[in-house]
C-alpha cells in the first residue's frame, strides 16, 4: 500500500513514495543513531522519520530488537512515534449509541466504508482484534493505532448471536468530522499501538533502602566533598547523581533563555553560567549544520524535480520548504551571534 507523509511532517520526502523497503539501509540507519558524531546521529534520525522508502512497521521491527542502546531506542522510538503522526489513520466509519455490559452499541454506520455492508444498527461491538471493547478510547484505541486498508476481526453481538466479521479500515480523512483526530483519541491509539516496544528493555529503577534520620541528616550539615549530598532550600540546588557526586543545579536560573542578552544582574547569579552559554552556543552551532544539510538535500531534490518534469505544485511545496529551512537558518545564525556577543562580554575568549 502506497504511503504518503501528511500532517505533521515539516519536510519534502527525499525518495519516491511507494519504493521497496531496503533492510540494509534501514539497519545502517539505525547503527547510526550511536555513531559518535552528534550531527550523524540527528540526520539519521531525521532519515528514519521522513524517508518515505521506510514504512511504519520497518521502524516498529528495529524497535522489537535486544541490541540498542538507549540512544538508539529513543531516537528510534521518536522518529516512529512522529512516523506515526504523520501518516494516516483508520476509521470504521461507524456511530455510537450506547455502551453496555456486552460492548458498544452502535447507532449508525457511514457509507463508503466497508463496516457499512458487515455492520448493522443496534450491533454490539465486543472486541476488536484481540482488544475488548468496554468504552468509547477503547474503540478509538483499536482503530486509530491501525492504517488505512488494515483488516481487522471484529467481535459482534446481534441479538442473540455472537459472530466475527472482518473489516478493512478506510482513512480518518474519508470522515466528515472537522479538525482532524482529537489529540486524546491521537494519544490512546498510539499507546496501543506501541505497547509492545515502547517500553522494551526499559532501564531498571534503582531502588536503596536508607535510613532517613541520616538522610535528613545530611540535607543539614557540612560537605565533605565526598559522595552525594542532598541540599534543601538554597538558591542553588544540588542535584544527586548515581555514580558520583553532587552537581549544582542553576535553580536561580530558571526560565532564562540562553539565546537573549542577559541583564547585569542575571550574568553574575551562577557561577557555571558561561559554560551554560557554550553549551548553548556549541547546540546552535550543530542546530545549523543540520539545517544546512537539509537545504543542500532540498536543493537537490528540487533540481531532480525540474528534470523529472515533476507536477509544478510539487515543485512549489519543495521550493516553499525550501524558503521555511533558509528562514530558520537565519535565525539560527542570529542566535548563535547572540550568544558569542554574550560570552564575549563574559571575557570567555574564542567563544
Amino acid at each position: 500500500m502506497k504511503r504518503v507523509l501528511t500532517g505533521l511532517v515539516l519536510g519534502v520526502p527525499l525518495v519516491a513514495s511507494g519504493q521497496a523497503s531496503d533492510p540494509d539501509r534501514i539497519a545502517a540507519l539505525v547503527e547510526q543513531l550511536k555513531n559518535e558524531s552528534f550531527v550523524t546521529r540527528e540526520l539519521a534520525e531525521k532519515d528514519l522519520q521522513y524517508d518515505e522508502a521506510i514504512a511504519l512497521e520497518d521502524l516498529e521491527a528495529q524497535l522489537m530488537r535486544d541490541d540498542l542502546t538507549q540512544e538508539q531506542r529513543i531516537r528510534l522510538l521518536k522518529a516512529t512515534s512522529m512516523r506515526f503522526a504523520s501518516e494516516p489513520r483508520g476509521a470504521m466509519g461507524i456511530q455510537m449509541a450506547d455502551v453496555n455490559d456486552l460492548g458498544l452499541q452502535i447507532a449508525k454506520t457511514i457509507e463508503g466504508f466497508d463496516a457499512f455492508n458487515k455492520i448493522q444498527p443496534n450491533d454490539i461491538i465486543a472486541k476488536i482484534g484481540e482488544l475488548p471493547i468496554r468504552s468509547t478510547t477503547d474503540l478509538q484505541a483499536a482503530i486509530i493505532s491501525r492504517s488505512p486498508g488494515d483488516v481487522v476481526p471484529v467481535e459482534l453481538v446481534r441479538g442473540a448471536e455472537r459472530m466475527t466479521v472482518d473489516i478493512v479500515l478506510g482513512a480518518w480523512s474519508e470522515l466528515s468530522t472537522p479538525g482532524g483526530i482529537p489529540r486524546s483519541q491521537f494519544e490512546s491509539g498510539w499507546l496501543y499501538r506501541s505497547r509492545h516496544y515502547a517500553s522494551k528493555n526499559e532501564p531498571s529503577v534503582i531502588e536503596f533502602d536508607a535510613d532517613p534520620n541520616a538522610w535528613n541528616e545530611s540535607a543539614t550539615r557540612g560537605w565533605d566533598g565526598q559522595g552525594p549530598r542532598r541540599n534543601s532550600g538554597d538558591a542553588i540546588r544540588q542535584a544527586v547523581v548515581v555514580g558520583g557526586e553532587a552537581r549544582p543545579m542553576p535553580g536561580s536560573m530558571a526560565g532564562v533563555r540562553l539565546d537573549r542578552p542577559l541583564a547585569p544582574s542575571a550574568r553574575g547569579r551562577a557561577s557555571d553560567f558561561p559554560p551554560m552559554l557554550k553549551q548553548e552556543l556549541n547546540k546552535t552551532e550543530l542546530d545549523i549544520i543540520d539545517t544546512q544539510e537539509r537545504i543542500r538535500r532540498l536543493e537537490v531534490q528540487i533540481d531532480l524535480y525540474k528534470q523529472n518534469a515533476t507536477r509544478i505544485t510539487t515543485i512549489q511545496q519543495a521550493e516553499l520548504q525550501l524558503k521555511e529551512f533558509e528562514s530558520i537558518l537565519d535565525e539560527l545564525n542570529r542566535r548563535a551571534t547572540r550568544l558569542r556577543q554574550e560570552l564575549t562580554e563574559m571575557g570567555v575568549q574564542d567563544p
